[in-house]
C-alpha cells in the first residue's frame, strides 16, 4: 500500500493545500528527530531555510514532506536533513558552508 499525504484543516479542507504532489519528495523519519525539527527555532531548519527556500510538512507519523524551487533543490534538503540526523552541530555547518560554496 502506497502511503498518501494529504493536508487538511480541522473542517477536512483543504484550504488551498489539499493533496501533497507526488513529484515532491516525502521521507520518513524516527519520531525523535522528527519532533527536534519541528521545534520553533530549529537550527537545521533556518539554516536550510537560508541556503534555499522550501517548504515542509511534518506529519506526527514521522513523515516528512519537502519542496523547493527545483527538483534538485528539493533532493539536496532532503539528503541533508537526512545527514542531519547522525551530525553533530559542527558537521552540520561545515556541510551547510560547503553547500553555500557552490
Amino acid at each position: 500500500m502506497e502511503p498518501e499525504m494529504v493536508c487538511k484543516d480541522n473542517s477536512g479542507r483543504g484550504n488551498g493545500i489539499g493533496e501533497i504532489g507526488h513529484e515532491d519528495c516525502c521521507l520518513r523519519f524516527s519520531l525523535g528527530p522528527n519532533k527536534k525539527l519541528l521545534a520553533p527555532n530549529c537550527e537545521i531548519i533556518q539554516e536550510l531555510g537560508q541556503l534555499y527556500p522550501f517548504e515542509i510538512v511534518f506529519g506526527m507519523n514521522g513523515r516528512i514532506w519537502v519542496k523547493a524551487k527545483t527538483i534538485q533543490q528539493t533532493l539536496i534538503v532532503a539528503n541533508i536533513l537526512e545527514a542531519c540526523e547522525h551530525m553533530t552541530a559542527e558537521q552540520r555547518t561545515q556541510a551547510l558552508a560547503k553547500l553555500s560554496e557552490r
